[in-house]
């Protein structure tokens, strides 16, 4: 092939948690890498069947829907050209069919895999689905005399399922068997189909043969018979399709329908690149072969299976690679799966400032060791529900990044935006080759953006994980940022009041109830000690009796009056007689504290809890008095600002009030 520039190739693919899928990232992976050329898997995934199927609960709140969206991103991509794995897509696309799918992505040179599309500018690559299933068929007919054969089909708008489905059908109509529709089940592809596999058995109780549009779906096969007390192989036969690497390692060993995964995907990326270069590529069908081991009936002879591709030896080799490849990864993911609680704190605790949040992002992205990350965050959360219309916002900016072992992040008016003219891609060339797994950020039905990482194919699954996390730190950061706008207006707020309340005037410097300070007397009091004491440490205390409004609803004024008298009482025997106390509100009391003393604040929050809990040991009331504070320090002048202290000790006030009791009745 002629010499290229470094191509940036695009792949739309679902279903990554199954085994062909990952069959297929990986010959995208490897080819990609031996024609210099760089990659963005735009990943999709769905969680629904696990938790339903494998945890064995409903799982309502789904959201799985979300990842029916992250292929639009593409179109901001600047790729030179997507392979699309529609058959992993189209089991999530809701009435879009595949030629309709192909137009909004056919502006550059495509290549689809598993479907068929005859639309301009597209390319198709699909195994010989139909063929694959003769095989089957006719081996059971044919060697094993099987009549009553049960079918297990893939998704209703899959192609790859519609064929095989078709090719089941044919086969019977061929050997002149009967067929109704309770001997076909509707799978989905997954290994979590155990429900309808025994909703199948339950309605054929005479069946001699399933045969599974898949491994997986038959894997599941083997579980529900092994429950049933059905040995396969024997009391009935299973055949699979796809030849994945636990199908010789299944007790029996799994008859099934060999298509190489890996080939296709090689093949995808060699066939784009060639269009690439301005050559045609013609579509075309990927052959398969029948894999014949015991699960259909048939019994070894001399350590071989007849018509097996490969020798028993040899099959075990391949299932011992497998299975110390799946223990490696185990104990990696397990390793790294420590790190996601870690993640969380970190992030967690930074909330307050949205740019050390992206840049404590990315310092994880480094721990991890990715070549490099980039984050890019829309201007706005997106809120797409499930039956909404969805429209690709364009609103996606570069957030932050690490690279080079460089990390930075920007702020909102800084950041760079994605454009189809400056694509994903376009931000992130630096002359290296590069394979990105591109993760859409979201929590619930809130969208924030893309993750996009250079990492391995087989780290997909503890990344996936991360950018959930990141996602619903997303959330919490965007929750924080609304808090902290609303205390803001609280504070203006109570400021707007309280300076009305001076304005007015008030007529005495007492308060009735408690014969304390009211706000007018306290705040002369603050002012007159700021001008003769300067440069003093001093401590201003927000003080709130809690729960004013359960003792006026449950027991009387009379007794909300008394509690805040108590409160009078108790705070006045804490202080000296030269502070000033005063109460300034409903259930609000301040506290200005004359202490050098540095780091008073918990010494005063303890002589204040000890003396509720002395006075509520001696107190005959059904209910609690306790008492939440708020302390701020300051330093004493004539331009002391104690409006402004005493908001500060609000808002300390408004935290602690997060972790006073529930109730003040006594237990």
């Amino acid at each position: 092939m002629k010499e290229h520039r470094r191509y940036n190739i695009g792949i739309l693919i679902g279903g990554v948690h199954t085994y062909f899928p990952k069959e297929h990232i990986l010959g995208i992976a490897e080819a990609a890498e031996e024609l210099d050329a760089n990659v963005c898997f735009f990943l999709g995934t769905q969680t629904k069947d696990f938790f339903e199927d494998m945890l064995g609960g409903t799982h309502k709140n789904s959201f799985d829907y979300q990842f029916n969206t992250i292929h639009d991103y593409s179109l901001i991509g600047g790729l030179d050209g997507l392979i699309i794995n529609y058959g992993t897509l189209g089991l999530q696309l809701k009435n879009e069919s595949a030629e309709r799918f192909a137009l909004k992505f056919n502006s550059i040179p495509t290549v689809f895999l598993t479907e068929i599309v005859h639309e301009p500018n597209c390319h198709s690559l699909i195994c010989d689905n139909k063929q694959g299933i003769r095989l089957v068929m006719a081996h059971l007919i044919e060697k094993h005399h099987c009549s009553n054969i049960l079918f297990v089909s893939g998704p209703a708008q899959n192609t790859d399922a519609k064929e095989r489905k078709a090719a089941y059908f044919e086969m019977m109509e061929r050997y002149h068997l009967p067929v109704s529709d309770k001997m076909i089940a509707q799978g989905d592809y997954s290994e979590f189909v155990d429900r309808q596999v025994n909703q199948l058995l339950d309605d054929n109780p005479n069946a001699e043969a399933i045969v599974f549009a898949n491994d997986e779906m038959a894997f599941a096969g083997y579980r529900v018979c092994e429950k049933r007390g059905l040995k396969v192989g024997k009391d009935i036969l299973i055949t699979g399709f796809d030849d994945c690497e636990r199908a010789s390692g299944m007790d029996p060993a799994l008859t099934t329908v060999v298509q190489d995964g890996v080939l296709m995907g090689r093949m995808a990326v060699y066939d784009l690149i060639y269009k690439l270069d301005g050559k045609d590529a013609l579509s075309r069908r990927v052959p398969v072969s029948l894999c014949i081991r015991e699960s259909c009936g048939c019994q070894e002879k001399n350590g071989k299976t007849p018509n097996t591709p490969l020798n028993f030896v040899d099959q075990i080799h391949k299932l011992n690679r497998t299975i110390t490849n799946m223990k490696l990864e185990l104990i990696n993911f397990q390793r790294k799966s420590w790190f996601i609680p870690s993640l969380a704190r970190n992030l967690n605790d930074c909330m307050d400032d949205e740019h050390a949040f992206l840049l404590e992002a990315m310092e994880n992205m480094r721990e991890l060791r990715t070549k490099c990350t980039y984050l890019f965050l829309l201007d706005e959360p997106v809120v797409y529900r499930k039956d909404d219309k969805w429209k690709c916002p364009e609103n996606l900016r570069l957030a932050a990044y690490y690279k080079k072992e460089e990390v930075d992040a920007f702020h909102l008016y800084d950041r760079l935006p994605v454009s189809k003219e400056g694509g994903i891609c376009q931000l992130m060339e630096d002359g290296e080759r590069h394979q990105f797994m591109i993760f859409l950020l979201f929590s619930g039905e809130r969208q924030y953006g893309l993750l996009a990482c250079d990492i391995q194919q087989e780290e997909f699954p503890f990344f996936y994980v991360i950018s959930l996390q990141i996602g619903l730190s997303l959330r919490y950061l965007e929750i924080s940022k609304a808090e902290a706008a609303r205390r803001r207006e609280m504070t203006k707020d109570l400021e707007m009041i309280r300076e009305r309340n001076r304005i007015l005037g008030i007529m005495s410097a007492n308060d009735e109830l408690t014969g304390l300070l009211n706000l007018r007397g306290f705040t002369e009091e603050a002012k007159k000690f700021c001008h003769e004491e300067q440069g003093q440490r001093t401590y201003l205390i927000c003080g709130d009796l809690d729960h004013l409004k359960e003792i006026n609803d449950n027991w009387g004024h009379p007794a909300g009056n008394f509690a805040l008298r108590s409160v009078a009482e108790i705070l006045r025997g804490c202080i000296r007689s030269d502070d000033v106390l005063a109460r300034v509100g409903g259930d609000e009391f301040l506290i200005l504290l004359k202490c050098t003393e540095k780091g008073y604040q918990e010494t005063f929050r303890k002589r204040v809890k000890d003396a509720c809990t002395y006075f509520n040991q001696k107190s005959d009331k059904p209910f609690l008095v306790e008492i939440s504070l708020g302390i701020a320090e300051f330093c004493s002048g004539p331009q002391t600002d104690i409006q402004q202290v005493i908001a500060t000790a609000d808002q300390f006030l408004y935290e602690a009030k997060k972790h006073r009791r529930k109730s003040i009745r006594r237990p």
